[in-house]
């Protein structure tokens, strides 16, 4: 059967809009059935970085029309590395609005789990998920509705955020960061257990050079909805949008039988030829904005899925911040007669560079320099790197405010709150 991907402007009532894009597809009674589990993309607690929160609300509307009431609505993520799904929700006061509205606020991060084989590459061992999902989506998938609200963003490690990259946050955060140099295959890798019966992508704003505005001009308008039941073809159509080309996952995707990557063969509704009418060319790497000299970072052959990460947060933490020297080092085959020229403090990241310069910078160490040296051994663990960059730069706290729009205090206030609740998380604080 091939593959339909209907794109819609927006304009007029949100609520119509998103009605729309279920009434393309046969309408919300063809889709709802018992539980309504609804995917946010809620990253970090930030506007630019999550699903926009009107989409969410008119969603939940939308679906409270189906003849067949739902049990339950869920509004679930568990959110970024490094932050808590709880702060995430309370970006313009989400979950209290959703709430109102009679549906249910799912922090993922709080949940009891139970382990499921995937059978991996990435997952290559028992991975823990959240018991509720795995009840309500696996085992009894067949009486429940799975519905993927993800964001439509550029992102510096797989290129593009959109239907398949929102399945990451199905994971507590260790197991994000487990194997985090292989992306790609993990998110393709969950696909294969959690099958959303319907997708609508939320791509009134886009947001290029990554997961979040840092600069405002970053967050771009779009005005569209897309919806359609193939992750892939969606994809596929969000890349064309953004002007991002080869994106492993997709096409790991499209191997496995999970759609059609095809543009070709895609059947675009009401016509194609709005992909040239709001096409835009984001970047996806490449960011153009450095740290001054006090900030350096060194790098051998480095995998963009997993240590180079390292680079991205220097310029995260360091734009418009006054901060200390630092030296970052990534990647197999550092040239060591470049490390000789600095004395740190070095924070050195990812599994090949640990392993070919502890004894390099050992050396250093038994010849009388006094050298800082703060390893991580990690891919990519986002929140141990925030808190050693923060550490080791000197950044002040109170910088980090622009990482959340959200007060220092009620970061506090909910994080105690998440606490009680047992909650999975490595706060980068």
């Amino acid at each position: 059967m091939q593959s339909t991907v209907f794109i819609n402007p927006i304009h007029g009532s949100l609520t119509d809009c998103v009605r729309a894009c279920f009434d393309a597809f046969g309408g919300v009674d063809s889709i709802v059935k018992g539980n309504v589990f609804l995917k946010a993309n809620m990253t970090m607690p930030i506007r630019s970085a999550i699903t926009n929160p009107d989409v969410v609300l008119a969603t939940i509307q939308v679906i409270k029309e189906a003849s067949t009431k739902p049990k339950n609505i869920y509004v679930f993520d568990n959110v970024a590395v490094g932050f808590f799904t709880r702060l995430c929700f309370a970006v313009d006061n989400l979950g209290k609005r959703i709430r109102n509205l009679g549906a249910k606020t799912l922090y993922l991060d709080e949940q009891k789990s139970i382990d499921v084989e995937f059978n991996g590459t990435a997952l290559d061992k028992p991975i823990p998920i959240p018991k509720i999902l795995y009840e309500n989506l696996i085992e009894n998938k067949s009486e429940n509705t799975y519905i993927n609200l993800p964001r439509l963003k550029t992102h510096l490690q797989t290129g593009l955020s959109n239907c398949i990259k929102n399945q990451h946050g199905l994971l507590y955060a260790n197991e994000k960061v487990y194997n985090h140099h292989l992306i790609d295959e993990k998110v393709v890798e969950i696909l294969s257990k959690f099958k959303p019966d319907f997708h609508l992508v939320d791509a009134s704003n886009v947001v290029d050079y990554g997961q979040f505005a840092i600069l405002p001009e970053w967050e771009i308008p779009m005005g569209l909805l897309l919806s359609g039941t193939d992750p892939v073809a969606l994809d596929t159509v969000g890349a064309e949008l953004l002007g991002i080309d080869e994106v492993k996952h997709i096409q790991l995707a499209a191997e496995r039988g999970f759609g059609c990557n095809d543009l070709s063969a895609i059947n675009i509704l009401p016509s194609s030829d709005l992909i040239a009418q709001y096409k835009k060319q984001l970047h996806c790497k490449n960011i153009p904005l450095t740290p001054s000299e006090k900030m350096v970072l060194i790098r051998g052959e480095a995998c963009r899925t997993g240590c180079l990460t390292l680079g991205l947060y220097f310029i995260i933490f360091t734009h418009d911040t006054n901060y200390g020297p630092c030296v970052g080092v990534i990647g197999k085959g550092v040239d060591t007669t470049e490390l000789d020229k600095y004395v740190g403090p070095f924070i050195v990241n990812g599994p090949c560079a640990v392993s070919e310069l502890k004894d390099y910078f050992e050396t250093r160490k038994t010849h009388g320099e006094k050298i800082k040296v703060i390893y991580i051994n990690d891919h990519c663990n986002l929140a141990e790197l925030a808190r050693v960059v923060v550490k080791t730069a000197k950044i002040p706290l109170k910088s980090l405010s622009k990482l959340s729009d959200c007060s220092i205090l009620k970061l506090i206030e909910l994080y105690i709150v998440a606490k009680f609740h047992r909650v999975r998380c490595q706060f980068l604080i």
